[in-house]
């Protein structure tokens, strides 16, 4: 008999098989026994965490001989059988090779004919949110009034991209990662069966680098018993996947601390010379630092270096790893950002001096002006004016120097929850799927002379929900979304410039995630968004010292650095 791969072998059968989901077996386990089963479900959530293994487990339940016995499928009456024996009456369509608005309508012909052996009809069709807008639409009548021998059951790994009026004729569910934990005694179970010798530490490493993805944990496993036929150990998992050893990110994080140059530089060559993984080198090194910061605020524990520059570390490591998912030189990425945060304090003292250079320049041709253009009318008022403007902007460089914000801001919270809600009043697949592909160049306006630092910023965020007139963008930490609202004029025009003008609002990835959440249930609950009118300002306080410059001398007149 060929070999089966593990992830198939060991793929749930009933719902007791199945791993976590607790809310959404219930939900459909109840709808079977109350005899409440809809016509449409959509499954939605990360790869390889079992939608489409729910969905043919559902699809066998409604239609189980027996399943009022004891909640579950029996795997045993003639139904079950014949389900399991590939029936004609549940049909599984791949979207991302089958998204035409023909194949559509071909589904569309069969969907009257009734169920050859079963009580139900159920169509699969995975990665749904891939078929095209014709497709879709030629799908909306069908799914909404489908004969009653019928059920759709949609599958997406990208909610967001499945049309509105799709959303909205399915009964939703969200699924979850997998827990660590849930991972862990599921490896453990299969490798007792399959007679794998493996360390719990090489268990617990597998679980955490699948990321809550139980497809990638077991077809890891598979992959490293195919490669040895010793015990499986820490050190063996990491051979196969390049990556370091967690002494050597210790010895990095200690490097960079020190500001030991020449070892963190030794560092990365190994790393490069090794064939590693780069992007996993740095996460490794980003969860690392982060656990030193938990562990101090926690546990009390003692923290190598200063606590603001282990925080400042992380930030600058998860901007070296999003910069790392666009590049084809990972090792000049991580050397020059490295460089560029251990040497910030030598490159903003030159930048000082530079300043200074500037604005005694800029003093003297605005005096200048004011002799050329009122050469029988100077008075000492005209000076006192330019020397105003001079000590403004002197004082506020020298607030950047201190640390202290340039633009002490303060948000309007109603405004924030109005933009919020009008984004997602008004979301529109299509403008994302337009934003994202502009977004994924910005690089291009890193070398413009009025936009670099605003394309750089915008460069770290992900284009979330884009609507009419809103956006919402997320940011990795809060560091982040005070640059951009410091500068949120300038980064409204250039969104401007490259797309079209909006009004934007940016939080945490964490948030983000309460506001999805929230955004299905209220669909669920029938709960409509209604775009709301703005009061006042996003940013009710702006920069006085700048603005004071501004209406002394105009716009054009005033440099921000």
């Amino acid at each position: 008999m060929a070999y089966q791969a593990l992830y198939r072998k060991y793929r749930p059968h009933s719902f007791e098989d199945f791993i976590d989901q607790e809310n959404v077996k219930k939900i459909l386990v109840n709808s079977i026994i109350n005899n409440k089963i809809s016509h449409a479900y959509l499954f939605s959530g990360p790869r390889g965490i079992g939608k489409t293994s729910m969905a043919k487990i559902f699809a066998e339940a409604i239609n189980c001989n027996n399943f009022s016995l004891n909640n579950d499928v029996c795997e045993k009456c003639e139904n079950c059988l014949e389900v399991n024996d590939n029936s004609v009456d549940i049909i599984e369509i791949d979207a991302a090779s089958n998204n035409g608005v023909d194949q559509i309508r071909e589904l569309k012909n069969k969907v009257s004919v009734v169920p050859s052996k079963l009580k139900y009809k159920v169509y699969i069709i995975d990665e749904v949110h891939m078929l095209t807008n014709s497709a879709f639409n030629a799908l909306l009548k069908t799914l909404e009034e489908p004969p009653s021998h019928v059920v759709f059951i949609l599958a997406t790994t990208e909610f967001y991209e499945v049309p509105e009026t799709i959303v909205s004729r399915c009964q939703c569910f969200s699924f979850s990662r997998i827990t660590q934990k849930s991972l862990e005694n599921r490896l453990r179970y299969i490798a007792e069966c399959e007679n794998i010798e493996i360390d719990d530490n090489a268990i617990t490493e597998i679980a955490h680098y699948s990321n809550g993805g139980l497809r990638d944990a077991i077809g890891m496993l598979d992959k490293i018993n195919s490669f040895t036929n010793e015990r499986i150990t820490v050190d063996i998992f990491k051979q196969i996947n390049g990556m370091i050893s967690l002494e050597d990110i210790e010895n990095f994080y200690v490097s960079i601390c020190d500001k030991d140059l020449p070892s963190i530089l030794a560092m990365l060559d190994k790393v490069n010379e090794q064939g590693y993984d780069f992007k996993n080198f740095i996460e490794r090194e980003m969860i690392y630092v982060r656990d030193k910061i938990i562990d101090f605020y926690i546990n009390k524990s003692n923290i190598y270096g200063d606590i603001t520059v282990n925080i400042e570390l992380v930030e600058v490591l998860n901007d070296i790893l999003n910069r790392l998912k666009d590049s084809v030189e990972p090792l000049i990425i991580t050397q020059i950002y490295l460089l560029k945060y251990l040497k910030k304090d030598d490159l903003q003292a030159q930048k000082n001096i530079s300043q200074e250079i500037k604005k005694d320049a800029n003093d003297n041709k605005i005096i200048s002006r004011e002799i050329n253009n009122n050469t029988n009318d100077l008075n000492s008022n005209n000076v006192n004016n330019n020397k105003k403007v001079s000590n403004v902007l002197q004082n506020a460089t020298q607030n950047n120097n201190k640390n202290d914000m340039t633009h002490q801001i303060k948000i309007n919270e109603d405004n924030r929850k109005i933009r919020i809600n009008n984004a997602m009043a008004t979301a529109n697949i299509n403008y994302k799927k337009e934003l994202s592909t502009i977004w994924q160049n910005l690089n291009r306006y890193f070398v413009d002379d009025k936009y670099s630092k605003v394309a750089q910023l915008l460069s770290d965020t992900e284009v979330m929900v884009v609507g009419s007139e809103y956006l919402i963008l997320t940011a990795i930490s809060d560091g982040m979304i005070i640059n951009i609202y410091q500068n949120l004029m300038l980064v409204e025009e250039f969104i401007n410039q490259i797309y079209r003008k909006m009004k934007i609002v940016v939080v945490l990835n964490d948030e983000f995630e309460k506001i999805k959440e929230q955004y299905i249930l209220d669909r669920k609950n029938n709960i409509v968004y209604h775009v709301q009118e703005e009061y006042g300002k996003l940013i009710e306080e702006e920069n006085s010292l700048i603005n004071q410059a501004i209406d002394l001398f105009g716009a054009d007149m005033v440099d921000v650095e």
